[in-house]
């Protein structure tokens, strides 16, 4: 491989470990939506248009927030563990990492091919841990969504409905 093409694998594998980092804080969001959101606003149902209303407001105020903040309020809300706990505060570690001190730290490596695919095996360690992080949450989210009479067809098929939606052309889901 060229020296171009192997500074992109570096940007590529680098891109994907904050890709997955994004989809640790869309996990976080979600449970939080049950955890907060729903355990409030369920018993307090009144009208669709409201339920919409209070749902996008929450989002987007979740949505706002860092990655820190929503693992501090899912914390506090004792939604987790200390085992899935001490995973998040990692996971958070490496997220703030690799978005402020990666290429900063590796600035010298990025001159050298060994370098280099040092930074692309970080990158791949901390898409690693962003995985196992998911997989903790995830049958947690799955079991709340149940719990709320939301199955996994459902949520299938609304996955299934916004990839046509957005005319994607990657394998659907």
């Amino acid at each position: 491989m060229d020296k171009s093409e192997h500074c992109k694998e570096v940007y590529a594998h680098h891109g994907l470990a904050m890709y997955r980092a994004q989809c640790v804080e869309q996990s976080i969001v979600q449970l939080l939506i049950y955890f907060d959101f729903f355990a409030k606003k369920v018993p307090l149902f009144k009208s669709v248009e409201q339920w919409k209303q209070d749902f996008d407001n929450f989002d987007q105020v979740m949505s706002a927030k860092t990655m820190g903040q929503l693992v501090k309020k899912l914390v506090d809300l004792g939604a987790v563990d200390p085992t899935i706990e001490t995973l998040l505060r990692e996971g958070l570690k490496a997220r703030n990492y690799l978005a402020h001190r990666f290429f900063v730290d590796h600035a010298l490596n990025f001159l050298s091919e060994e370098g280099r695919n040092k930074m692309i095996v970080e990158a791949e360690e901390n898409c690693k841990l962003f995985n196992e992080i998911e997989e903790m949450l995830n049958p947690i989210t799955h079991a709340l969504s149940e719990k709320y009479g939301i199955t996994q067809e459902q949520l299938k098929e609304i996955e299934q409905m916004l990839f046509k939606k957005a005319g994607g052309d990657l394998d659907p889901p």
